[in-house]
Formats: C-alpha cells, structure tokens, sequence
C-alpha cells in the first residue's frame, strides 16, 4: 500500500510540497478553476488540434496522424474528470501535471459516469492483419513514438483502406468540439454542474437508445385497437 502525502490526496503522488503553493499552479487553477473557462479553453484547443490533424490525415502523414491522436481524447477526457469526477482537493494536483496523471486514471471513471460503460479505449479489437489490440495501447504508442507506432504506420501505408476518412475523423473530434461548447454555453448560463452533466451524459448517449426510447412514447401514446363487432 503507498503511503499517503501529507501535501497532496493524490495517490502515488510526491511532491515535497502543496502544489498550489507554486505560483504557476496557482495562475492555473485562477483560469482553469472555473467550469466556464475551462470549457472555453478546452474547446478552443480542441477546434485547433482537430484542424491540425485532420490536415495531416489529408495529405497521408500517417506517422504524424498518429502520433497525436492521443491528444484530442487526453484533453476531452480530463475535462470531463476535472468537471465532473475530481474533488476540490485534487485540482491543484490535475493542472500541476505532476504524476500520477496517466489518461486511463481518469478514463476509467469517466467512462463509468459519463459513458456508462460504453467506451471503446480499453476494448480489444482485431489487428490489421494479425492478432489483437486495444485503442489505447495504439493511442499511447504513437504519442511515444515506439517502433510499435512506425510498424502501424508501414502496415497502413500498406493498406491505406484501413485509415479513417478525413470527413469521419473530422466528424469524430468535431462532436468533442460539440460537446465542449455545449458545455461552456451551458456554465456561461448559470447551470449547476448536475444539470450539465446530465445533459453531457445524455449526448453521450447511442443512437439506439433515442430510437428505443421515441418506440416506447409511440407504443404509450398509441390509440387502443377497435373492439371486435359482434
């Protein structure tokens, strides 16, 4: 069992220090500690490393491409932790960046919460050509630039039908934008962080559930069958 640290409740956590004792930290968490501000900025990195990548895909730099596909879903699942999930306690740790900070820390709660289970990252999938792989192992294999990274990359120059389009890809990041100013609009208004997150929650949501959902109000709100005539 690792032993806690007096200066902060993040487990696994050293630092000699309070982080928000660090002038830097404390700018951070003057921008960052607002939900509306957070959103602001989140979604307007987003906007920007969405055009840069999406560009890159374009123009078949597939090692570049990859090599930063982690980052889009790193900055929408931290929000979603930072609003959500983290106490009052942990946001000096969250924007210290010091470690523990690794993305699945705060995926796997997320995706509980938010996603309700139906997140992808962690889930196996068929290899291009063999064996097996999870989304997030490949994410953080080309943000670390790995051998493992440059083979996908000869494997996909190989068999260029296996890259997203740009079209789906720019569709995918840009409901992360969506989602980020839906969320920004909706702090900028006044409303709590339940009401948010219960409208983020219902986004998140798959198509069969609102078709499942409008069969249900037409089965209720259906007229009763004629009785039969005598």
């Amino acid at each position: 069992m690792k032993k806690p640290n007096p200066h902060c409740p993040v487990l696994g956590c050293r630092t000699d220090k309070a982080h928000d004792t660090d002038p830097l930290v404390q700018g951070m968490l003057a921008e960052f500690g607002s939900p509306e501000k957070l959103t602001l900025w989140t979604r307007t990195a987003m906007a920007e490393l969405s055009q840069s990548i999406c560009r890159d895909l374009q123009e078949k730099k597939i090692f570049a491409w990859l090599s930063r596909l982690r980052q889009p879903e790193e900055i929408y699942v931290r929000t979603l932790y930072t609003l959500f999930i983290a106490t009052k306690e942990e946001l000096p740790h969250i924007v210290s960046g010091d470690t523990p900070n690794g993305m699945m820390g705060y995926y796997k709660p997320v995706n509980k919460l938010v996603f309700e289970g139906r997140g992808l990252l962690d889930a196996t999938k068929p290899g291009l050509t063999v064996g097996s792989f999870k989304p997030v192992d490949a994410l953080h294999a080309g943000a670390h630039g790995s051998f493992s990274a440059i083979m996908t990359c000869i494997g996909l120059a190989h068999h260029p039908e296996a890259l997203p389009s740009p079209d789906k890809y720019i569709e995918h990041v840009g409901k992360y934008c969506t989602y980020l100013n839906y969320m920004h609009e909706m702090f900028k208004g006044g409303k709590s962080k339940q009401d948010v997150l219960a409208g983020v929650i219902s986004l998140h949501k798959p198509a069969s559930y609102w078709a499942e959902q409008q069969a249900k109000i037409k089965a209720a709100t259906a007229s009763p069958p004629d009785p039969p005539k005598p």
